[in-house]
């Protein structure tokens, strides 16, 4: 089939209405195993966690898509995405719309006679309510380059046309007041029988806490439709129904381009998937092991929020990581210090045992190079804290920053059965609501298998990996 034939059947299901009448989409599409994709031209400024997060595709699925990505972003480059005609039309209304705000006493009668555009055209763009202050769509710039007759009526005397330049649809709802929004977390009415449901009644904290706590701040005016991703919104968000009578851990798997592996090539070939699926396996698994008993986990990946997407890459755009000096609980600390002194003074022979032993009588090692990881800064805390604690709740945060998987060839315990000694290094940190962090550090898991089924491998290591992870976190019930 030619590209031609497919253009043709999307404007068909698209109802004959041009799909690819802006730049970005002027590519055309391509089909990957029987399914369609947009070819996506990649321009100045933009960013993986901008595209992701306007199609609705995750990072590690565009990576996996579009295997090049490993190396990178570059303008000009060409990468396919998964078409989805919902998105793809609210991206054309979103970034060819030519938008009105609404003044007082304004109607949509009027409004369409100084556009002079049809009044059953302004209800199907924009619905029946109006209000002061609202943006309703009132054309669109493909439409009136296709009518210069259009083109010269649609844009009214008094006010210059506003093109709208965010990836959000056209704005039919009221504005919500954020005067008395606040960013602790909110708790049922005490006469509630279903709290869940009410989470927007009360508060937890108490009125002193609540007014210390900061309003989010508006984003940057020069803020452009691939940064929509680090955008603060200016009203409070939409909050996530979790449950009041617990404390809430969200979970951030790491970021897929902090995933390092001199292995997946074995692994890959032995699990019969493509190379770039390793990671999302390893992702994913450990995501779903961070399941620590007495609170509620919240997870931006395979779980109920419906916003994980764009919340996940709105994370990894407003952080940035560096190697720091570790932190973590006294107990915790000591016990890994004299685990430590203890390895140090073994002899040779009781080091070749050790690495003998079944994996499930060890727990977990100490990192060689203790006290020093790959730890993760946020860059704008108010704005950061205020946003996610306000629309999940939150208590505390728990980042994954970075995952690498090496394989010590050198020193083979079996060269012929090729059971290689293989190790993961995690590096942690754990934020509480307020910002401080409770924890960051990063260990080492040895694996001593000649496996090399992902499946198997995940199964005999996450488990280990995330029980050593939670160990940083308080008993749910302290405070």
């Amino acid at each position: 089939m030619t590209k031609r034939f497919f253009q043709v059947c999307l404007l068909f299901l698209l109802g004959n209405t041009p799909v690819f009448s802006s730049p970005l989409d002027s590519l055309g599409v391509v089909k990957i195993d029987d399914k369609l994709h947009v070819k996506y031209l990649v321009s100045p400024g933009e960013t993986i966690y901008g595209i992701s997060t306007k199609y609705g595709v995750s990072v590690n699925d565009l990576m996996e898509i579009n295997p090049q990505l490993e190396n990178g972003l570059k303008v000009g480059q060409i990468i396919n995405i998964p078409y989805n005609p919902e998105i793809v039309q609210q991206i054309r209304k979103s970034e060819d719309a030519i938008v009105h705000k609404v003044a007082a006493g304004e109607t949509l009668f009027g409004i369409s006679k100084k556009y002079n555009i049809p009044m059953n055209d302004l209800l199907k763009w924009n619905g029946m309510e109006l209000k002061a202050g609202q943006e309703i769509v009132v054309g669109y710039k493909s439409q009136q380059n296709a009518s210069s007759t259009i083109a010269h009526n649609a844009t009214p005397k008094s006010e210059p046309v506003k093109q709208s330049i965010t990836t959000e649809q056209p704005k039919t709802t009221p504005t919500v007041n954020t005067t008395n929004a606040q960013s602790a977390k909110p708790a049922p009415a005490a006469e509630t029988k279903e709290p869940v449901k009410q989470i927007a009644v009360a508060e937890k904290t108490t009125p002193a806490e609540k007014s210390a706590k900061p309003q989010p701040m508006a984003a940057s005016t020069n803020e452009q439709s691939n940064n929509a991703a680090t955008a603060w919104p200016t009203s409070a968000p939409e909050q996530y129904r979790y449950d009041p009578e617990m404390k809430q851990i969200l979970v951030i798997p790491f970021d897929p381009y902090l995933y390092f592996s001199d292995a997946d090539d074995e692994i890959a070939a032995k699990s019969n998937m493509p190379r770039t699926k390793v990671r999302q396996v390893f992702r994913r698994r450990l995501n779903a092991l961070l399941d620590k008993p007495g609170y509620e986990m919240i997870y931006l990946v395979g779980g109920k929020a419906k916003d994980s997407i764009g919340d996940l890459n709105k994370i990894y755009s407003s952080v940035s990581y560096a190697y720091q000096e570790s932190v973590t609980t006294v107990n915790v600390q000591q016990q890994e210090v004299k685990e430590a002194k203890a390895k140090s003074t073994k002899n040779w022979i009781e080091k070749q045992k050790e690495k003998l032993i079944p994996q499930n009588e060890k727990k977990y090692d100490v990192p060689e190079d203790y006290g020093s990881y790959f730890g993760v800064k946020i860059k704008n805390p108010q704005d950061f804290f205020d946003y996610f604690n306000s629309k999940y709740s939150v208590d505390y945060y728990v980042f994954i920053n970075q995952f690498e998987v090496k394989t010590d060839y050198e020193h083979c315990l079996d060269r012929a059965a090729l059971n290689f000694e293989r190790s993961f290094t995690t590096h942690f940190s754990i934020y509480d609501s307020e910002g401080k962090q409770v924890a960051g550090n990063k260990f080492k898991t040895h694996y001593n298998s000649n496996s090399n089924y992902v499946y198997q491998i995940v199964a005999d290591n996450c488990p280990k990996i995330a029980e050593r992870i939670l160990s940083e976190l308080p008993a749910p019930d302290q405070k």
